[in-house]
């Protein structure tokens, strides 16, 4: 291949996509996924590590673009922001810094001092909690003013923004315990609450949207069905988050022992409840990936990273869920997923890979109807 049949660095700048990020949040949940069922997979821990480290450097790489974008031409960047497709992948690049930060909290302490560690771990857990705010009422904000957006561009990718906020409480719970009585750790604490509000509610609310939209027009173009399975990962995070509050709570709030084993005991039940709903999706995801792609192939495209992640956002899940309630059947859909998850992403990133030595994924899709 010739250098002239790549594209110039300006044009990969003025078409970099802003779902990139996905590609970070898909390899770092992995080193999450791995370590939930690192007692029991092979070369867990191994891999971690590679993962780990493939997720920073990809972040690194990445972010360079992305930034130069906003400066270099604001003009497509605000045209990305008012499209009703792209606009809802702006939030995956604070999203990838809470993944990577629990990837972090997890293993990282082999490669960090632990004050350094949790040091790193608040920073990025400020600064992609502030992003993932900005982003959803920006684009939630913007989409309320433009009445020209049809039914026909709305899909499950339109979660992302407003449901990122579920992933806050996911790594300010451990947060708020590391500083327990500090006010950082109040302040880590409440946060999380706060953001599992707005996460909960408007979960329901977006969900229920594009379910309409399903069922009474017609499915998004191939190159989009990936985003169903966003789907899966809300209820996927909601498991996670309410089986993480119960100590956090009672210590902060000074509950006494029984009141703390109240409420470990709640979790459980509604645990399994909001998991499975999540498998549910999975499999209806499955289903209707699979009716799509006979019907018509699906090209290789960016959104194929919207497989990954929700996926590993599932094998967590089942693995914090096989945690607490240790049935034989959650170790088994968790590991079955998690190799599921491990084949999925080597497809996608080699995929990902070959369209960037020919230059064929910087190329956008044509414009989705407004």
């Amino acid at each position: 291949m010739n250098s002239s049949s790549l594209p110039q660095k300006t044009s990969i700048v003025k078409t970099f996509a802003p779902g990139w990020f996905a590609s970070v949040m898909g390899t770092a949940v992995i080193v999450v996924a791995l370590f939930v069922f690192q007692s029991v997979f092979p070369f867990a821990k191994a891999l971690e590590t590679f993962f780990l480290f493939a997720s920073i450097l990809l972040f690194l790489v990445l972010i360079v673009p992305w930034t130069l974008r906003w400066f270099m031409y604001p003009a497509d960047v605000r045209h990305d922001l008012n499209h009703p497709v792209s606009a809802a992948f702006f939030p995956t690049m604070p999203i990838s810094m809470l993944i990577v930060g629990i990837a972090l909290e997890k293993v990282g302490a082999g490669f960090l001092p632990e004050d350094l560690l949790w040091t790193i771990l608040q920073i990025l857990w400020v600064i992609g909690s502030a992003g993932i705010l900005i982003f959803a009422l920006t684009i939630l904000n913007t989409f309320f003013h433009k009445s020209e957006v049809q039914w026909e561009t709305s899909t499950l990718g339109w979660l992302i923004p407003p449901v990122s906020t579920l992933l806050v409480p996911v790594l300010g719970i451990s947060l708020s315990i590391h500083f327990q009585g500090t006010t950082w750790g109040a302040v880590n604490l409440i946060t999380s609450l706060i953001f599992t509000g707005f996460g909960s509610l408007l979960f329901i609310f977006v969900m229920s949207l594009v379910f309409i939209r399903y069922i009474f027009h017609p499915i998004p173009p191939a190159h989009l069905a990936p985003t169903m399975w966003v789907g899966i990962a809300p209820t996927s995070i909601l498991t996670i988050v309410v089986l993480k509050f119960a100590k956090p709570l009672a210590l902060f709030f000074q509950a006494a022992p029984e009141i703390e084993q109240t409420l470990n005991f709640l979790s459980k039940p509604l645990a399994v409840m909001l998991w499975g709903f999540a498998l549910f999706w999975l499999w209806l995801a499955l289903i209707v990936t699979l009716g799509v792609h006979q019907k018509s192939s699906i090209p290789f495209a960016l959104s194929w990273w919207a497989f990954v992640f929700p996926v590993g956002a599932f094998v967590v899940s089942t693995g914090v869920l096989f945690q607490a309630i240790p049935l034989a059947f959650f170790q088994w859909i968790g590991l079955s997923a998690l190799t599921f998850l491990l084949i999925l992403w080597l497809v996608v990133a080699s995929n990902t890979l070959i369209g960037v030595w020919h230059g064929s994924i910087f190329t956008p899709h044509a414009p989705a109807k407004r």
